[in-house]
């Protein structure tokens, strides 16, 4: 049971180290709570052997156990892990005994020795994974603290090299206010001599902002653009945010490093700050959440909820301050984190005021901050997904038209609600469809000339699902314009799906689309009657010329709005290659 749990509830062997060093700084505050005087130390010293594994020797002058703490913990540790997990967040012998387990990782026996303040006698332990073990009292003379030797075992001799118990103990402990020494037998090192710059005393009056930027770039080896100071009263959180140099994936959690009583808890913790919060990379320290057993993460109850919520209002407090004092540094910051402060002002309508007109879109007039695109226009136009920006940002363009894509992450939400904000300002959801038909209208003389090839263009095209249109726009250099619905364009891509499934997913599919109800037509190619190439192909007299264009045409407007081929689309782009080769060489 010992060997499983040990097993279970920690994710690498180097946790020891933490372990050994959690368990002593809590036996140096207990003892810290009844003698004021008293001055905690730890100290690691690693034995080498001629021949045989290397032993580390831990030991803090801490509380101290007595033999009744020593069987308490043991009882323990022989618990379920359910139960010694309960135990660990509520009791000190609890939490030592739980902690203890990781050294069974790295060592296949345990000895303890001990003296508790309040116990003239020592007491020495020796357990081993199978969870047999000797208790005894010892003579002699001994300080208060505890001391624990563990021997290597076979598979484990680097968690026992001298630099690997150094770094170990510089990563866990570099941060705790007790000195932490370790040492080979011949020279002895201090791991935690200087108190790092956000946990000195008044350090926002006293430290600079270059000198807290340089701190973060040591610690986390990159440069910052600036930082923000951290504080939560509840879970008596502290820490420090650095605004990272670069555009942070939505997708991507950042993770922070975070301690508890400034002890490293992990270096993965992605659920201290909101999700909106990917543009910072931080550093915190915790003395009141309650850590999991394995000591990598935080219960997710209400007080880290609480903990959550305060800490992001410090980034909004900073991002506010910069938008009413330093707009030069918040445009900085726009340009590189606009996603962040989108996913932020979603959900907080004073953000959504503040900073809306300083956002960032791609429109059909090139990317434009929110406040251009109102001195522009009082009807402000959107498509809700970026394949329907695709098929019509060229044609808009050319007519100026100012079209905002919608397609990425927050835009769609972020434009219906100008209204709510700016009443003077209404919006319109731009359907394709619609941009096609709102296209200048051929002439009867022009119909009339084009009569016949609108008559072999919707035979060609009637097979793919595709309706032909024939209109005047700009821009002159497009021959086509294809354009479809979102319904049509879902049917189209389980088509595509059904065509690349085995027999079984096919067929429902099948019957996915057969409910969906398919329309007549799945999409529309609008020929440009202004294009040179088109007007030549109207005046052609050669049919099969005709037919070859118009479904090279078609699938030049389908790649030109990124939609993807099907089988038979693609065997008709293969086949017209060949055809205009083959054509070039009569």
């Amino acid at each position: 049971m010992i060997e499983l749990l040990s097993g279970h509830l920690y994710s690498s062997p180097r946790v020891y180290i933490r372990e050994l060093l959690q368990n002593g700084t809590d036996a140096i505050r207990a003892r810290a709570k009844t003698d004021t005087d008293f001055s905690g130390q730890i100290s690691l010293e690693v034995i080498a052997s001629a021949d045989g594994p290397r032993t580390l020797i831990f030991e803090d002058n801490g509380v101290g156990l007595t033999e009744d703490e020593v069987h308490q913990f043991l009882a323990i540790i022989g618990e379920s892990s359910k139960r010694a997990e309960e135990m660990r967040n509520t009791d000190f012998i609890g939490r030592f005994g739980i902690g203890l387990l990781s050294c069974f990782v790295v060592s296949d026996e345990i000895v303890v020795i001990t003296r508790s303040i309040h116990s003239e006698t020592a007491v020495e332990w020796r357990g081993r994974p199978d969870g047999t073990y000797t208790i005894r009292q010892l003579e002699g003379n001994f300080t208060p603290g505890t001391r624990i030797y563990l021997r290597s075992k076979l598979g484990f001799e680097e968690y026992f090299d001298i630099a690997t118990v150094r770094d170990l103990c510089r990563h866990y402990g570099g941060l705790l206010p007790y000195p932490v020494s370790v040492s080979d037998g011949i020279r002895t090192q201090t791991i935690n001599e200087s108190k790092p710059l956000w946990l000195l005393p008044n350090w926002q009056q006293t430290v600079s902002h270059e000198a807290m930027l340089d701190y973060g770039r040591r610690f986390f080896g990159e440069s910052f653009i600036d930082y923000i100071p951290l504080r939560s009263e509840t879970g008596d959180v502290t820490g420090i945010a650095f605004v990272l140099p670069h555009r942070a994936a939505i997708t991507t959690k950042t993770n922070h490093q975070v301690y508890l009583k400034q002890m490293l808890l992990s270096e993965n913790v992605d659920n201290i700050l909101p999700n909106w919060a990917f543009f910072v990379k931080c550093i915190i320290n915790t003395n009141d959440l309650l850590p999991t057993a394995s000591r990598e993460e935080f219960y997710e109850d209400s007080k880290l909820s609480v903990v959550r919520e305060t800490l992001g209002n410090c980034l909004r407090d900073y991002l506010i301050y910069l938008a009413e004092h330093d707009l030069p540094r918040l445009h900085k910051l726009i340009a590189i984190h606009f996603l962040s402060i989108k996913a932020l002002a979603v959900q907080d309508d004073q953000l959504y005021r503040l900073f809306i007109k300083w956002l960032p879109f791609e429109t059909s007039q090139g990317r434009l901050t929110m406040e251009q695109i109102l001195e522009r226009n009082k009807l402000i136009r959107y498509t809700p997904s970026l394949d329907e920006y695709r098929q019509i940002s060229r044609v808009s363009a050319a007519q100026s038209m100012c079209v905002i894509n919608g397609g990425y992450v927050f835009d769609a939400e972020l434009i219906e609600r100008l209204p709510d904000f700016f009443p003077e300002y209404s919006v319109e959801r731009v359907d394709p469809l619609d941009i096609t038909e709102s296209l200048e209208d051929l002439t009867i003389p022009e119909q009339q000339l084009a009569f016949q090839f609108m008559r072999t263009a919707n035979t060609v095209l009637q097979s793919f699902g595709c309706n032909a249109e024939i209109k005047k726009f700009l821009p002159l250099e497009l021959p086509a314009l294809y354009s479809t619905s979102e319904e049509a364009t879902f049917l189209r891509s389980v088509e595509r799906t059904q065509e690349e499934s085995n027999p079984l997913f096919a067929s429902i599919l099948e019957s996915l689309n057969a409910a969906f109800g398919a329309p007549a037509a799945h999409g529309q190619l609008c020929f440009n009657f202004n294009n040179p190439v088109i007007l030549k192909l109207v005046q052609s007299a050669d049919p099969k010329l005709q037919q070859m264009a118009i479904e090279m045409i078609y699938v030049q407007a389908l790649l030109m709005g990124h939609h993807p081929l099907n089988h038979r689309e693609m065997k008709l782009l293969n086949n017209g290659l060949f055809n205009l080769i083959e054509l070039g060489m009569r």
